[in-house]
């Protein structure tokens, strides 16, 4: 791979390395102070950090200090997963009248997040960085994980004003495929044990229920009057129901770029993330079922519901749902998603 330079403006290091590969750190700070240290590895955002009063750092997303930690204990914690994010029913679909089989990495059920070997866990390579931005490039060969087609990937970090995050990724295929890159950051924006004193608001007036193996129904209902009504900020109590679920965006307002997903905020910090997207989902997963056996940043040990993952994406097993939109991606055409991650303080 090509290795960062120093004269590019950001700062690397060598962070370990993955099958003869080195895997390097990349650390962008915008004029603002926000910091984003990105692995080769994954497209991970390591740590996504805000300068507090007295000097200190919050680090407002789950992650590691140890190449090891990430290949044995995350969760997916700040990864690019891919090729299809989230899960695909019974790790199968037809396309053009041919059957694909692809791996069954959920207990052998479902395709979860591209297979065992996804986008999520390959080194990708440095193409281009600055003091505040970094592009990272994929190859994904045709019958990978028993997808066909030969996909080529660009996801990029840039760091804007106002404390600003965003992530792009844009991909090309040599054949049709289903493709679906999603941002798999856990967010904790108060550094507590868990989600307790968190607000959460989603922009979406209907939601994709989910039978069994969290597979979803081919329905779309209204969230009034259920659980997962969150047009109106919520708290994230202990009691809060179990999120893992796809939420369907409102359509976006004419001539916007961005639609709005969700609105973050931690009533001990003060910090609140607001996040745009241009994909019409939001599959949100609350860590229920987090128990890391390491400590993560500071040595923090991260359980159940330590850290919410607000993923934009397409809807999960959209190549088996007529009703879902299309997430096939043909020869010739571009497949692109921006999301962007905004912080303030209240």
């Amino acid at each position: 791979m090509r290795a960062p330079s120093a004269a590019s403006g950001a700062s690397a290091r060598v962070f370990g390395s993955h099958l003869g590969a080195v895997v390097h750190e990349i650390t962008l700070r915008s004029d603002a102070g926000l910091e984003a240290k990105i692995l080769t590895w994954g497209a991970v955002i390591r740590d996504l950090s805000l300068p507090m009063p007295g000097g200190l750092r919050r680090s407002l997303v789950l992650g590691f200090e140890s190449f090891d930690a990430y290949q044995h204990h995350s969760g997916y914690f700040g990864a690019v997963v891919g090729r299809y994010a989230n899960r695909i029913a019974g790790g199968s679909f037809t396309l053009d009248g041919r059957a694909f089989h692809l791996d069954r990495n959920e207990a052998g059920r479902t395709t979860l997040h591209g297979g065992a070997v996804g986008f999520s866990s390959r080194v990708w390579t440095v193409v281009d960085r600055s003091g505040h931005h970094v592009t990272l490039a994929l190859t994904s060969a045709d019958g990978d994980q028993g997808f066909p087609g030969e996909v080529r990937a660009l996801c990029s970090y840039t760091l804007g004003p106002g404390n600003r995050l965003e992530f792009a990724v844009f991909a090309q295929t040599s054949r049709p495929t289903p493709v679906n890159l999603a941002q798999h950051s856990y967010f904790n924006l108060d550094g507590g044990p868990d989600l307790q004193g968190h607000m959460l608001t989603v922009h979406a007036d209907a939601y994709t229920p989910v039978g069994d193996a969290m597979i979803p129904t081919g329905a779309i209902l209204p969230v009034k009057a259920t659980a997962y009504d969150f047009t109106a900020a919520r708290a994230l109590t202990a009691t809060a129901p179990v999120l893992n679920h796809n939420f369907v965006l409102r359509r976006f307002e004419t001539g916007a770029d961005l639609r709005p997903a969700a609105e973050l905020v931690s009533l001990r910090s003060g910090i609140r993330l607001r996040v745009a997207t241009t994909k019409p989902g939001l599959q949100i997963y609350n860590g229920h079922l987090l128990d890391v056996a390491v400590g993560g940043l500071g040595g923090t040990i991260y359980r159940a519901k330590s850290g919410i993952c607000l993923e934009t994406q397409y809807f999960p097993d959209s190549p088996n749902q007529p009703r879902f939109p299309n997430a096939i991606l043909a020869p010739g055409t571009d497949y692109r998603h921006r999301t962007v991650y905004a912080f303030d303080r209240q």
